[in-house]
């Protein structure tokens, strides 16, 4: 319940699980925001400390500002499975970003106009607290010994 993005933290698990290279396009340093669905739940509901504004601004954006790269996203999910995450950064704009859960640039929406506006007081998780129960979930879950398809990937690596 406090999550939906499985696909994208599961990508990294996937692959420090397995003792497998991480292949991240870029320099790694692109920044995305994981929100935790309570922060997201309370946005929401800030809507009520000003439904006029609310109306009449019609869109928010509904993220977190506690934003992170995808190398320290590496790093985090390596730390919380007590393994080494061995990132191996590629040029995706000639290979693509083959089965790479995020964008090859930033990935993130900046809710400041919800704070603003609304009084929203902003994100109160952070990713680095939301691991311990994700990794549970994720080896709860099957991951760690779940198949997988790291055809990209292989094709991605072979070719650096």
């Amino acid at each position: 319940p406090k999550s939906n993005k499985y696909d994208y933290i599961d990508w990294y698990f996937d692959r420090i699980m397995r003792e497998l290279p991480l292949p991240i396009p870029g320099d790694g340093n692109q920044k995305v925001s994981l929100t935790n669905s309570e922060d997201v739940a309370s946005l929401l509901a800030s809507v009520l400390n000003d439904e006029a504004t609310a109306v009449k601004q019609r869109i928010f954006n509904c993220g977190t500002d506690n934003l992170i790269s995808y190398n320290e996203v590496a790093e985090l999910c390596a730390e919380i499975a007590g393994k080494k995450a061995t990132i191996h950064l590629y040029d995706g704009e000639s290979l693509g970003k083959g089965k790479f859960p995020f964008r090859l640039t930033d990935f993130f929406v900046a809710p400041d106009l919800a704070k603003e506006k609304l009084g929203w007081t902003g994100a109160k998780h952070t990713l680095k607290e939301d691991l311990p129960w994700y990794f549970e979930n994720y080896q709860a879950r099957g991951g760690d010994t779940k198949d997988l398809d790291l055809e990209k990937d292989q094709e991605i690596l072979s070719s650096c």
